[in-house]
């Protein structure tokens, strides 16, 4: 009987689509794990899944980021329970949801103003700009759902306070958090 040594498998290519979306549903996975690390505050959760959101940009890329937001929201959409307060097409109802639709354009946004050198100051901008295109969807949604589907008539200042101002402060405490991961990460190399 001959003993045959293995054949070594070679790494997946830095630029194959393999790796492309491994990488998007690893931020997929993670972006659902942060809907269950929260705060409860009322109207509006604060959870870690813009953590993992803005992360995605600033590690894979405006396509990737965008790819793995992509990725979260149609499991979500399609039954998965990794939503905040659960999953499915009637999700779109919830007044969080508009938030989750600005983590579409949060991680592109992300990925692009985050190319090349990234300092600490830099990042916490980047993650800060990212924060507000997550805002600017999530506040008018939150608003409409109320006015609209809920017939829970709600003042365009009451959004604001609640959806945006309420969570304002333990945002810009996070986006430091995701600054200082995200330069560490790019110095070592991290998905690179």
């Amino acid at each position: 009987m001959e003993i045959r040594e293995p054949v070594p498998v070679s790494p997946v290519p830095a630029g194959s689509a393999t790796r492309f979306w491994v990488r998007a549903g690893l931020f997929a996975a993670l972006t659902a794990v942060g809907a269950f690390l929260r705060v409860p505050l009322p109207f509006v959760p604060f959870t870690l899944q813009y953590f993992f959101c803005a992360l995605a940009g600033f590690l894979l890329g405006a396509k990737g980021g965008f790819a793995s937001q992509g990725i979260y929201l149609a499991l979500g959409l399609a039954g998965l329970p990794v939503f905040t307060a659960g999953g499915g097409p009637a999700y779109v109802f919830q007044p969080s949801f508009g938030y989750l639709l600005g983590f579409l354009a949060a991680a592109p946004l992300v990925g692009c103003l985050a190319r090349g050198p990234l300092t600490l100051l830099k990042a916490y901008g980047v993650a800060l700009a990212g924060v507000l295109g997550v805002y600017a969807l999530g506040v008018p949604w939150l608003w409409g759902v109320f006015n609209l589907h809920l017939g829970d008539p709600r003042t365009v200042r009451w959004a604001v306070t609640y959806g945006f101002l309420a969570p304002l402060g333990g945002d810009l405490v996070l986006c430091g958090l995701i600054a200082l991961g995200a330069v560490r990460l790019r110095r070592l190399g991290v998905f690179r």
